[in-house]
Parts: structure tokens; sequence; C-alpha cells
């Protein structure tokens, strides 16, 4: 699958601006006599057909009519997993929000993709761990309490490196092949198969109670509140 940087909007350039003039035929075709309106063919020599018009984009109405269904399908599913990624509601919704608008941004690109769904994922992801996220003034946080039931998986989880989380939580928690995790996470299959090698013993090191991990991350992403933004 490919990355979803790959779909992100790529600058115009001047090319048009470049192309070579076509070359001037050897006679002219005499002017029309019929009707001239767009679309109408003026060649009347015999097996020539109208050759169709080049497909439009889509219309402005379909096309919000399409994000807004990707959101409403998505985003809180998003919101819930972005709070078990970083254990922040607030950084979650950031999250949320900025996939959401980059993928509006690029919608053209994004509504060509195979799987929309998992180009949003990927930069919610990438968001709600990056690194920087860290320095945030606490007033920009709202930090997520590790109670109840999910409450010692989620902070075994948080323990783990961020790379391990988004790794499990993909492969255990979405029940992604490890190919699909690799390709998300922009990184080799070897390195993937690591990762949630490392992050699985280490739960059942911290967990050894806890009989089936999978079904206890998938409970713990969905007991988390969404309200998307």
């Amino acid at each position: 699958m490919s990355s979803f940087k790959d779909y992100l909007p790529r600058r115009r350039g001047s090319h048009r601006a470049h192309r070579k003039r076509p070359r001037t035929r050897a006679h002219r075709t005499p002017p029309p006599t019929a009707d001239t309106s767009p679309g109408t063919s003026t060649d009347t020599s015999p097996g020539t057909t109208t050759p169709p018009e080049p497909a439009h984009a889509e219309e402005p109405a379909d096309a919000r009519a399409a994000f807004l269904a990707l959101y409403e399908g998505q985003a809180a599913t998003l919101l819930r997993q972005a709070v078990v990624l970083g254990g922040d509601h607030a950084v979650a919704r950031r999250a949320v929000a900025r996939a959401f608008r980059l993928a509006w941004e690029s919608w053209p690109e994004v509504a060509a993709h195979e799987d929309p769904a998992a180009w949003v994922r990927a930069v919610c992801h990438e968001h709600a761990l990056a690194p920087w996220q860290g320095y945030l003034p606490r007033r920009w946080r709202e930090p997520a309490e590790p109670a109840g039931d999910e409450g010692p998986l989620l902070a075994a989880l948080w323990a783990l490196p961020p790379a391990y989380r988004r790794a499990l939580l993909l492969a255990d928690g979405l029940g992604l092949s490890q190919a699909a995790v690799a390709a998300e996470c922009e990184a080799s299959t070897a390195a993937t198969v690591g990762r949630l090698v490392n992050a699985r013993a280490a739960l059942a090191e911290r967990l050894p109670r806890v009989a089936d991990r999978r079904e206890a991350l998938r409970r713990a992403v969905r007991a988390q509140r969404a309200v998307p933004p």
C-alpha cells in the first residue's frame, strides 16, 4: 500500500508553458457548416465518431458529501485510537482535526486513494505520536487516566516506545496484516515484526493474568470517550 505522503498535494509547476507546439497539418479542414457547439463533431468522413469528452473533476457538492461521509464514519474511531496511542485527549482531538483538514485540502488525491480511511488514519497516528507533543504546555494537554479494567493495559501500553504502540494497535487492535502495518508505518517488514514481538513480550510480562491481550486492547480502544472536533 502506498504511503499517505504519496497523496499529499504537489506544487504546480510551469510545465504547460514548455509544451511543444503541435505540428501544422498540410491542409486545413474546411470550416463547419453545421452545428459548432462544444462537443459536436465537424468531421463528416465515413467511420468518424465524436471523441468522448474528458471526464470532469468531482463536483464540489459531491466532494463535500464524500468527505462528510468519511468524517462521520471515522472521526470517533480515530479519536479513540489517538487517545490510546498518545494518552492525551487534547492531543488526540488536535490529531483528528489535523488529519481531516489535510484530507480536505488534498481531497482529489485522498478520494482516489485505495483506502481513504487509511490515509487519514496514518496522518492522525503520526500527529498523535509526534515527539514534540511532549513539550507542549500543560494548558494544551488533557492526560488520560488509566483507570477501570483497561487501566493496567493502558499503563503498560504507554510505557512502550511510540513505534511499538502504533504497530501493536494496527496489528492487534485493528487486525491489519504485518505487510499493511509496515506500509502504513513506513517501516520494513522485518522491523515491524521485531516491534510486534517486543511489544507483545513486554505486555505479557507486565500483564501475565490477561489471557487474551488482543481483545483487551480492542476493549480499551472502544472504552475511550469520543467527541470528535
